[in-house]
This record gives structure tokens, C-alpha cells and sequence, in this order.
């Protein structure tokens, strides 16, 4: 079993913003991400987490029925199963719809093996 945190920090800044973490068992894994504070998402807006591995996302969260939310934090099964230690991500928050690719960086931060 792998487990593994990253702090994600605001690149502009530096100031913390969210911990990820994951946890891997036979083959899956389980990311959940932990906000400094909580953000309320509306309509077709979306946090998620992206790897630079795939430059994929990993988990996200959006309202459900175009509604509003407010988010401390988030979780589920990583679309790119475990990501290994030292690979870095990135916490985004796009405002979906037809500018779902427009992502803006909240956070940044580098995976490494938790020790028990």
C-alpha cells in the first residue's frame, strides 16, 4: 500500500492553500483533497485536481443540477489510478460550461510517500 500528501500552495503567492492525499491498494486509489478554506462553486463551475504525468484530471467536483455548493473538500477514485511519489499536481478551478478549459491555478504542489 502507497500513500502519499502534497501541500498544494498559490504558485502566486505561496500561501497554503489545500492538502491532497491519496492512498493506493491493489491497483485503485483514493484521492481526497482538503480545503484552507472552504469555496462555493455555482452553475457549471468545477475544482479538480490535475497530474502532470497525463495532464489529466484525477478527481473534480462541480454542483450538482447547475446549482450552488460550498466545498471544504473533495474526493474519489483517481481516474489515473496511484500517482507515484514525486509527481507533481495541480488544483484548478475552471468555470466550465463552454469555458471549460479555461483553468485557473489555486494550487501547486509535489506527491511524496507519507511514512508511518
Amino acid at each position: 500500500m502507497f500513500k502519499g500528501k502534497a501541500d498544494l500552495d498559490d504558485p502566486e503567492t505561496n500561501a497554503f492553500v489545500a492538502t491532497f492525499t491519496e492512498t493506493c491498494e491493489h491497483g485503485g486509489a483514493h484521492a481526497r483533497v482538503v480545503l484552507k478554506a472552504a469555496m462555493t462553486l455555482t452553475g457549471t463551475e468545477r475544482l479538480a485536481i490535475y497530474s502532470t504525468i497525463k495532464n489529466e484530471e484525477v478527481i473534480a467536483v462541480t454542483p450538482k443540477d447547475g446549482g450552488t455548493m460550498e466545498v471544504h473538500e473533495f474526493s474519489g477514485t483517481s481516474s489515473l489510478g496511484c500517482l507515484p511519489d514525486k509527481t507533481d499536481i495541480t488544483l484548478t478551478r475552471s468555470p466550465g460550461g463552454p469555458l471549460g478549459t479555461l483553468l485557473i491555478v489555486l494550487g501547486k504542489g509535489t506527491i511524496h510517500k507519507e511514512h508511518h
